[in-house]
């Protein structure tokens, strides 16, 4: 049987990019895709990437990539209050973008076996996966097989998580619609604990939807609806309609187990906020393909000889990730007035954008400018204070990340602590 540097277990973002990376450091590289060819790509997506994530995708696989720019994100509020937050973005076609990753791993050499894992290879070092067909070892093992997270729940202690759903189509409008941002739409009375959105394809494509923590599918096509009326927007055509499930936990402080790298939504590498999962799978794969490559070329696929992979990722996305859980849990606690409230006039559309990066920081004149606009909402003002000061002690403990697994647990309990207080 062939032995592999790396097998991964799925062909998403987050697993083809880690295949690029490790094929581009000479590592034989096996995929293993439980969906036929013509079908990788084929995922309910909200189809929205920062310009950042697309960039580091263009360099690392030479691609070209069809994009529809965006200036940055809208926020609104039932009230039809708006605030910008000004980032880079845009929408891919998630299919093509799919199909054009997978040609690229076979044009540089990478095997893709489209056969279902059922299972891992080995107890105490993973040394490869078991198909309903064959068994495929490799020095190094990668989990990007999606939610499902085929190897992850085999190997670690399995906790119930907050799962996402959401329901989205493709809407072809009759006249062109305008937008320069992508739109997340919030009514708390319309979906508790989520948001609708309106990504623009193009002037007459529109990538729209609804989802949130635990909705119930069968109001979501509802909720759309209403979206679509409340935007004005006149349908010529409806394509590509479809459920997904997006893992909205907490994310995984350790992705290392020796022989085995998590990554992408089978580690939880999903925006929990926004729900958006195409630039963390980028990060995520490109950190996991490179320390694969490089614990292959030690000769050391122990936890330790992997940890740099926890490291690079706690530090770049944890640190933004897991505040973002703090964040979350404060605006689904607000009523929709408290949230209106909040938006028009606790936050800015700055505010908004260091947030979503995980970062809270206000000098002692933002702190007063707030205080003497709002004191009267003083309730609403202490909870705010505390969610965000608690953002704050979460960015700065995975800022202090442990370089190597011996200083793990205690550090562990520590961020418990802080989640414990935040559910």
């Amino acid at each position: 049987m062939e032995k592999y540097d790396v097998v991964i277990t799925g062909c998403g973002i987050a697993g083809a990019v880690a295949g690029a990376v490790a094929l581009k450091n000479d590592m034989h590289t096996c995929i293993i895709e439980k969906n036929k060819r013509e079908h990788i790509g084929r995922k309910v997506c909200g189809e929205l990437i920062t310009q950042k994530a697309l960039n580091i995708l263009r360099n690392e696989t030479g691609m070209s990539i069809n994009e529809y720019p965006l200036k940055g994100l809208e926020m609104r509020s039932s009230s039809g209050h708006a605030l910008h937050v000004r980032e880079p973005l845009c929408t891919v076609d998630r299919w093509q973008l799919g199909q054009k990753l997978t040609e690229r791993l076979l044009d540089r050499g990478a095997d893709i076996i489209h056969e279902k894992v059922v299972a891992p290879v080995g107890e105490s070092c993973i040394t490869g996966v078991k198909t309903s067909r064959a068994v495929h070892y490799g020095t190094v093992t990668m989990d990007c097989s999606g939610v499902a997270a085929v190897l992850r729940r085999k190997v670690t202690a399995y906790t119930s998580e907050p799962l996402g759903v959401a329901y989205k189509e493709q809407i072809i409008v009759k006249t062109p619609f305008a937008a320069e941002y992508a739109l997340l739409m919030f009514d708390k009375e319309v979906i508790p604990s989520g948001y609708m959105w309106c990504f623009p394809k193009s002037e007459y494509e529109l990538n729209v939807g609804a989802g949130g923590l635990l909705q119930e599918k069968a109001s979501l096509k509802h909720i759309l609806e209403k979206l679509l009326k409340t935007l004005d927007i006149t349908v010529k055509r409806r394509e590509s309609p479809g459920y997904g499930v997006v893992p909205l936990g907490t994310p995984l402080a350790s992705l290392v187990y020796p022989g085995l790298l998590l990554c992408g939504d089978a580690a939880h590498h999903v925006n929990p906020l926004t729900g958006e999962g195409i630039a963390p799978a980028v990060a995520a794969g490109y950190c996991a393909g490179g320390a694969a490559a490089e614990a292959v070329k030690n000769n050391d696929v122990s936890a330790k000889g992997l940890w740099k992979y926890n490291v690079d990722f706690a530090r770049e996305y944890g640190k933004v990730h897991t505040p973002l859980i703090v964040a979350r849990n404060f605006l689904v606690s607000l009523s929709d007035e408290e949230l209106t409230y909040f938006l028009e006039n606790m936050a800015t559309g700055d505010d908004l954008g260091e947030l979503i990066k995980g970062r809270v920081h206000f000098n002692s004149k933002r702190k007063m400018k707030i205080l003497l606009k709002n004191w009267k909402r003083s309730e609403l003002l202490i909870r705010f204070y505390k969610a965000f000061r608690r953002m704050e002690k979460v960015r700065i403990h995975y800022e202090d990340y442990p370089e190597g697994p011996e200083k793990f647990p205690l550090w562990k309990q520590e961020l418990d602590h802080h989640m414990e207080l935040t559910y």
